[in-house]
């Protein structure tokens, strides 16, 4: 098993067909790999992070798996707290409020923002869309392992 950061290859790209401006993000773990790519942008609004969902990501019904969605709203989340804290981090509590379907060859893309920082806590909000449509609300809670090392305490 290939371990440490892996970036998707032409063919994965090609396949997930992103929107213009996004690149695929490093994959720091196997099962992060097995779930990609993810992909990312800048914007002026911040980053923005998505995916296509494929034929891997289906639940029965026809539309993307809940856990597909829960484990993108993980990777979207932790997205916001690079902003202020450098990995490692775990997450500690991660919130879903499902609001609506992504389907097969559809775009998911999500935003998200730090609320708040206590000590080494970083809590997070986020939104998910899928073409324009509201797929997700999503908040969780993040433990700092290490403290920056510029910084005394977190």
């Amino acid at each position: 098993m290939t371990t440490g950061p892996r970036k998707a290859t032409p063919e994965m790209v090609a396949a997930a067909n992103p929107p213009p401006g996004f690149g695929a993000i490093l994959s720091n773990s196997p099962f992060g790999w097995e779930n990609g790519p993810i992909f990312e942008k800048k914007s002026d609004k911040g980053r923005v992070r998505g995916f296509r969902v494929a034929d891997r990501h289906i639940n029965a019904g026809g539309a993307c798996h809940g856990g597909m969605v829960m484990t993108f709203a993980d990777i979207l989340l932790a997205t916001a707290v690079f902003d202020v804290a450098d990995p490692p981090f775990v997450t500690v509590r991660l919130t879903t409020d499902f609001i609506g379907p992504a389907f097969k060859g559809e775009w998911l893309e999500g935003r998200a923002v730090v609320t708040g920082v206590d000590g080494s806590l970083v809590a997070v909000t986020g939104t998910m869309e899928a073409e324009g449509r509201p797929v997700a609300s999503v908040s969780g809670l993040f433990k700092i392992v290490r403290p920056r090392a510029k910084d005394k305490e977190v």
